[in-house]
């Protein structure tokens, strides 16, 4: 059996969900008291059973030797259970560097790196761990060049150690694959819609959206996402602009029908090291969706997939790619789904099982 810590986030358990597909997998989920009691832990997804853990309060720094030990002593009562042994072990975050000391050295060890963990006020101590836990798993995932290569570079660590997995896109969001059904609301736009779906924050570049919604051929920009509360100067005046509807946060399990509502995807992301280093779920979700992408260079991976996205160097070409884009034919690419990249991940897995 394969043990992930932790699948907390989407973003880390969906790789896992798809893997269970193929494999026997156990996502732990752990959190403190107070956490658990707040938000409670993840629902299981598919074939991935979650194991939902309670753990003191700083388990993960402060109390890490106490609490990461508690963590792998019900980890272990878990598996002997269920009767299946624990083959391999896949960490998600620096976090885990206390828990790989208390493990058998014979059990194959993996990172999959889903955040630049740099980027995070207040993470700076926990970053600095990372080195040293890529030089102690048998192998690392992660999810843009950009992080492998930092790896390679600034830790000094083999490049058949490292690999690229990016993030991927779920079968729901494919636009053949089921009849399609627009969200509420999405009948009373006036098309052609271009539109951005996601976190609606500093991430992006709000003057670029206002030129877009200046464009005499667009009808409707949309925004689908959650709002900061105080939008900054730049962001109020794209909300108060005629052309811009904003639907706010919506329920995931039916956010697929705003992207297949979009005639132009828009990831007008800022030139920033986050931005250039992630690994966005919104681009696959778009490249599924069947409508062409304009996207900003700060929007790396989208160069992977020059049949569906337009990557933009300056203001001018990103209108433009938006005038094209509304009348242009799409072409969905192959490899986007988290299948895919649970068979390059087990592929992996397997060699270094018997390296």
């Amino acid at each position: 059996m394969i043990v992930v810590c932790d699948i907390n986030e989407i973003w880390r358990k969906k790789p896992f969900a798809a893997l269970a597909e193929e494999t026997d997998v156990l996502g732990v989920s752990p959190a403190d008291w107070w956490v658990a009691r707040r938000r409670g832990f993840p629902s299981s997804e598919g074939a991935l059973e979650i194991l939902p853990v309670t753990l003191p309060p700083s388990w993960a720094s402060r109390m890490a030797g106490v609490g990461q030990r508690l963590l792998w002593r019900k980890i272990q009562r878990h598996c002997k259970r269920l009767g299946k042994p624990i083959e391999a072990l896949f960490v998600t975050s620096p976090h885990y560097l206390p828990l790989l000391g208390m493990i058998p050295p014979d059990l194959k060890t993996f990172y999959y790196a889903s955040d630049d963990y740099r980027s995070y006020e207040g993470w700076g101590p926990v970053a600095k761990l990372e080195k040293e836990m890529v030089h102690r798993v048998d192998h690392a995932f992660f999810v843009s060049e950009g992080l492998r290569e930092r790896a390679q570079k600034e830790y000094g660590v083999a490049p058949a150690k490292l690999s690229v997995s990016m993030n991927a896109t779920e079968p729901r969001f494919f636009s053949k694959a089921q009849e399609k059904t627009d969200p509420p609301y999405a009948g009373t736009l006036v098309r052609p819609i271009a539109g951005v779906v996601g976190g609606i924050n500093d991430r992006l570049d709000f003057s670029l959206l206002q030129q877009c919604a200046d464009r005499s051929e667009l009808g409707t920009l949309l925004l689908v996402g959650p709002v900061p509360e105080t939008p900054s100067a730049a962001l109020q005046s794209l909300l108060e602009h005629p052309k811009c509807v904003s639907v706010g946060r919506q329920p995931h399990d039916t956010i697929h029908q705003w992207f297949q509502c979009l005639d132009v995807g828009l990831i007008p992301y800022t030139p920033t090291e986050f931005n250039r280093l992630c690994s966005p779920m919104r681009l696959f979700d778009h490249l599924a969706s069947g409508a062409p992408i304009v996207a900003t260079e700060a929007c790396d991976q989208a160069k992977n997939f020059p049949r569906g996205a337009s990557v933009c160097a300056s203001p001018k070409d990103f209108m433009e790619a938006v005038r094209r884009g509304i009348d242009a034919e799409f072409c969905t690419p192959e490899q986007i789904r988290w299948a895919d990249r649970a068979a390059e991940i087990l592929k992996r897995a397997k060699e270094t099982y018997h390296a």
